[in-house]
């Protein structure tokens, strides 16, 4: 019973502390929205004034877009995109992709082989069970190749521990 009297007394003390930055934050949060209103409240007057009468006055300039510079967005694109080039053939995706699907492919078609070999010899296995189990093996060897070659990247790229005394 003591704890909870315990939290509920540093709460009000912690509450009593952060009084006054809460006080004055709040009044400037009201302060800022006060001034939203009276600059909303200003637009909508100006737009009623503008409704009755023709716009003589041009737009200001806080009312303008501003200007959206070509070139630095150019030069930006071009730098995202070598960084991102990089990164990719830093990657080596495309080689690793291939050699996984070469070693998938070589163990499909060594199970295909064996399955002549058992069919000539006389055990029959339907080809669709073949196809099937040959599917799933090669599908499985793919992507554990692709896995086993990230994983060695990852190990490739972390900094080599520090060496045994």
């Amino acid at each position: 019973m003591a704890d909870w009297k315990t939290y509920a007394k540093a709460a009000r003390n912690t509450a009593r502390k952060q009084a006054p930055e809460a006080r004055d934050a709040a009044r400037r949060a009201s302060d800022r929205a006060g001034g939203y209103v009276r600059a909303a409240g200003k637009s909508i007057d100006e737009g009623r004034d503008e409704g009755r009468q023709e716009r003589s006055a041009p737009q200001t300039a806080t009312s303008e877009r501003p200007r959206v510079d070509g070139d630095k967005l150019r030069r930006d694109a071009a730098a995202y995109y070598t960084v991102a080039n990089r990164r990719v053939t830093a990657a080596n995706i495309g080689p690793r992709i291939l050699r996984a699907l070469r070693d998938a492919l070589l163990i499909g078609m060594s199970l295909f082989i064996i399955w002549g070999v058992l069919a000539a010899a006389g055990i029959p296995i339907p080809f669709t069970t073949v196809l099937i189990i040959v599917g799933v093996i090669v599908v499985v060897s793919f992507v554990g190749g692709v896995y086993a070659q990230w994983k060695r990247a990852q190990e490739a790229r972390q900094p080599a521990s520090e060496p045994r005394a």
